[in-house]
């Protein structure tokens, strides 16, 4: 789950910031990404600087208590989310880009989803859109609810229970990635495994017929990992 906390300089965005990881930090992996205009976070004469200058990709420094790790070009959102294994996402700034956004003060940037709240509501939101993510986003209404997001909603207000959702708990495929189960629709299930047992039964010694458990890991390349 990844939401932005926006506005311009002064509107607060730091102290809800504080707040909302009081709250959630408990319960989830939280990754908090700050935006900034600086060309350069380290310093130019630092020993993780000068090891980048010589070619390395990325360079770190340990203390007692916390590690920085400085990546030589920007790194994605995303990507940092990945590698922190992070649950919740919660940006700073970025008020232009195309990632939702709860907004500060005056003013309004693109892909706003809640303006100015109380930090209850930015909350409430967080936990919701969380537990969404946990749904197969199929809305078929079994559940007595008339979407996802709805059972999402109750859930979070103690209303409902993740398992009132009727969708079946053993799909024909099941995509993991980086240890996160990712939830896939019917029709995205269907294409997957048909294409997988395409490719296997142009294999030799690849006999077709009967239930079978096929394991595919997707190892990343060396040009992906930083």
């Amino acid at each position: 789950m990844l939401v932005a906390i926006s506005g311009f300089s002064g509107s607060g965005k730091t102290s809800l910031l504080e707040s909302l990881i009081a709250r959630l930090s408990p319960e989830y992996r939280l990754l908090i990404v700050k935006d900034t205009h600086e060309e350069r976070i380290d310093g130019p004469d630092t020993d993780t600087r000068r090891h980048r200058r010589a070619g390395a990709q990325a360079s770190a420094i340990t203390a007692g208590q916390e590690t920085a790790l400085f990546w030589e070009g920007r790194l994605e959102v995303e990507r940092l989310a990945e590698l922190t294994a992070a649950q919740v996402v919660l940006l700073e700034g970025f008020k232009n880009s195309s990632y939702p956004k709860i907004w500060l003060g005056a003013g309004e940037g693109p892909h706003v989803v809640l303006r100015n709240p109380p930090v209850e509501a930015a909350e409430r939101y967080i936990r919701e859109q969380v537990t969404a993510e946990n749904l197969p986003g199929l809305d078929c209404g079994d559940c007595g609810h008339p979407t996802c997001a709805a059972l999402a909603e109750a859930v979070v207000a103690g209303e409902a229970s993740l398992d009132d959702c009727v969708v079946p708990v053993q799909p024909e495929v099941e995509v993991m990635v980086d240890g996160r189960h990712v939830p896939l629709k019917p029709f995205v299930q269907e294409f997957i495994a048909g294409a997988v047992r395409g490719m296997l039964s142009a294999l030799h010694g690849v006999e077709d017929g009967g239930e079978r458990r096929i394991r595919i890991e997707v190892r990343p390349r060396s040009s992906d990992m930083f």
